[in-house]
């Protein structure tokens, strides 16, 4: 759809024609001129006096009203309107930090009715949960025995997504730098209204690397006013070979629990105990409750200025009536 921003500048398309019945016709007269005897004999033979020059003389006039017109109507401000369309609403940024340490390599989680990694299973339930944030951005903060950024903050969520396929267990060393990993996620939230920051910190065991301690960190996410919920993943069970083939033992567990809880506590956040598979995809969809993405629709028209079309025209048509001049100039 087409229209104007300022349509009221019609109003002085016929303004050359009232300037022209107001004003006085200049005089040709000039006291101080050079007199030519013969100036009006020179006029009779002129362009003006033939056909081909009455011809030309109203080409000019044309072409200064055209002109005159192309500007009102680049002053009115033509511009062309889309149909509306639908774009994402701003929602939370969303930091996932994730634990690959040594440690993670174990499989003590079960998919599919078979084994697999720790890894294996906070991959898939986390590649889901990244899935379902449309409309918020995600990013990704990956430790072991150091910390480091693996995704920005980003909208594109299909790219997070490859990103976290990627990754695997060993990329960053065996040991566990929890406070480091919260550090680096709060550095990137730094710039980030504080309504909005939420981080999702996963672990499987206790921190023994890093310079910061989760403790300090969580007090530096209470003051930026970030929230961070935890989760202790890792089964409490372990398969051991005995004398009758695989068998299940109980074991002591690893996970500083008490650092997570107190991490989630102090942030205003929540802290979760992840066993197996089940529990981690419950777990993810509470947090996908607490922390829903903002569903409401923004609508926006695509609006392109279309001034410049009827500026260039008569600007043509300018250098068209400046070339007539000259040509019945020299003719003369």
């Amino acid at each position: 759809m087409t229209g104007f921003v300022l349509p009221v500048m019609f109003v002085l398309l016929p303004l050359p024609l009232f300037m022209r019945a107001v004003l006085p016709r200049a005089s040709d007269k000039n006291e101080d001129a050079l007199k030519v005897p013969f100036f009006d004999d020179m006029d009779k033979i002129s362009l003006r006096g033939t056909r081909f020059g009455k011809s030309k003389l109203y080409l000019r006039r044309i072409l200064g009203a055209l002109i005159w017109i192309l500007l009102v109507t680049a002053a009115a401000g033509p511009q062309w309107t889309g149909a509306p369309a639908k774009i994402p609403s701003e929602g939370r940024n969303l930091m996932l930090v994730l634990d690959i340490s040594g440690s993670m390599e174990e499989a003590d989680f079960i998919i599919q009715n078979r084994p697999v990694r720790r890894w294996d299973a906070v991959q898939a339930v986390a590649d889901a949960f990244v899935r379902q944030r449309e409309g918020d951005r995600v990013g990704i903060v990956l430790f072991g025995e150091r910390a480091y950024l693996y995704a920005p903050l980003t909208y594109d969520l299909k790219t997070v997504s490859d990103l976290l396929e990627e990754a695997d267990v060993g990329m960053a060393g065996s040991q566990t730098a929890i406070g480091d990993a919260l550090g680096i996620a709060l550095k990137t939230m730094i710039d980030v209204p504080a309504e909005s920051k939420v981080i999702v910190l996963l672990s499987d065991g206790a921190a023994n690397a890093g310079r910061m301690k989760p403790l300090e960190a969580a007090e530096l996410a209470e003051k930026m006013g970030v929230k961070v919920y935890t989760i202790g993943a890792g089964s409490d069970m372990t398969q051991m070979e005995g004398l009758f083939g695989m068998m299940p033992f109980s074991r002591s567990d690893d996970i500083d629990e008490k650092s997570l809880q107190e991490i989630a506590q102090k942030t205003g956040g929540k802290y979760f105990r992840a066993k197996n598979t089940q529990e981690l995809l419950e777990i993810y969809k509470e947090i996908d409750k607490l922390e829903p993405v903002k569903n409401d629709d923004i609508f926006v028209r695509p609006v392109k200025v279309l001034f410049y079309y009827p500026l260039a025209a008569a600007f043509i048509l300018s250098v068209l009536g400046a070339f007539l001049i000259l040509t019945d100039r020299r003719a003369l």
